[in-house]
């Protein structure tokens, strides 16, 4: 017979195998992480499922990070059952609203099912998730823009951001947000890939970035491409792209690039289709959906 349990320490690292490396960590925290909600299926206390979720600061949401079913245990009602469950824990804990992505693949469809049946919204394209191996795009000719700036502009290594520079970004951001909160600059520094991180100074002010993280031994992932509002137009932006690549190709020749855009950015897919897909091996969708319920008495 099948048990939901709600994880521990104790409990949840058998259960590590039935997510994704990146949110493994968090298994190991729960005990001293509030934020967390962890639920695990277990048959014959073998491990057969694994709910994950992330409250809010404000405590009031949560995403839910990770739903999985093992395959041989699929078709039973546990997903459904699954999700149902890690709600009713939400609601516990005073969350209101839930949301959670998920990327195209085989099982998707059996997935949006289950999202259905639970009342979930209708999902929503969010992104593109692209990737290839680097070397795939040695030969674009718009690789030889790197120097293509106007007068006034310079690129330079992000490690080079002076903290005079970091301190005026983050001022103005706080008088007057100049840049949207996903391509904040200063996230996942412990993972900042610096050989091709750049910066995009104009008349000695910094105006856009592009910031790499290495996420993988062999996968360096492109997150924030940024041009200041008034300077934008991809044109700015190009230059700094290929001046990441062109250090990419030099530094890290055996790795692989992996990207987003978001779907309702009509430049930048603009852009992937007619300047990056010719060299990628995955173009994947990425989808959201999201739940509001009431609180538990």
């Amino acid at each position: 017979m099948y048990k939901f349990i709600v994880l521990s320490n104790a409990t949840a690292n058998l259960y590590e195998k039935l997510t994704y490396p990146t949110f493994r960590l968090h298994l190991r925290v729960l005990d001293s992480d509030n934020s967390m909600v962890a639920l695990g299926v277990h048959l014959d206390s073998q491990p057969v499922g694994l709910a994950l979720a992330q409250i809010s600061q404000d405590k009031k949401s949560a995403e839910i990070l990770s739903l999985f079913i093992v395959p041989e245990h699929r078709q039973r009602g546990l997903g459904k059952a699954l999700l149902t469950s890690v709600e009713k824990e939400l609601r516990l804990h005073g969350c209101s609203h839930a949301n959670l992505v998920y990327v195209s693949n085989a099982t998707a469809p059996f997935f949006e099912r289950i999202l259905k049946q639970c009342n979930w919204s209708t999902p929503r394209l969010r992104m593109l998730v692209c990737s290839g191996s680097i070397t795939n795009i040695r030969d674009a000719y718009w690789l030889k823009l790197h120097n293509a700036i106007p007068s006034g502009y310079t690129i330079f290594p992000w490690i080079k951001l002076t903290e005079q520079e970091r301190y005026f970004i983050q001022g103005l951001q706080a008088i007057s947000p100049w840049y949207p909160k996903i391509l904040c600059p200063f996230q996942e520094e412990e993972i900042i890939e610096q050989s091709n991180s750049l910066g995009l100074r104009y008349k000695n002010q910094v105006v856009g970035w592009m910031i790499a993280h290495r996420v993988a031994l062999n996968a360096v992932r492109y997150t924030k491409l940024f041009v200041k509002q008034d300077l934008q137009g991809i044109g700015r932006a190009i230059p700094l792209l290929a001046t990441a690549i062109n250090l990419h190709l030099e530094h890290n020749p055996n790795t692989k690039a992996v990207f987003t855009v978001e779907a309702d950015n009509t430049l930048m897919v603009k852009f992937l289709y007619k300047r990056l897909a010719p060299y990628l091996e995955s173009i994947r969708q990425s989808w959201g959906s999201s739940k509001s319920f009431n609180l538990i008495e």
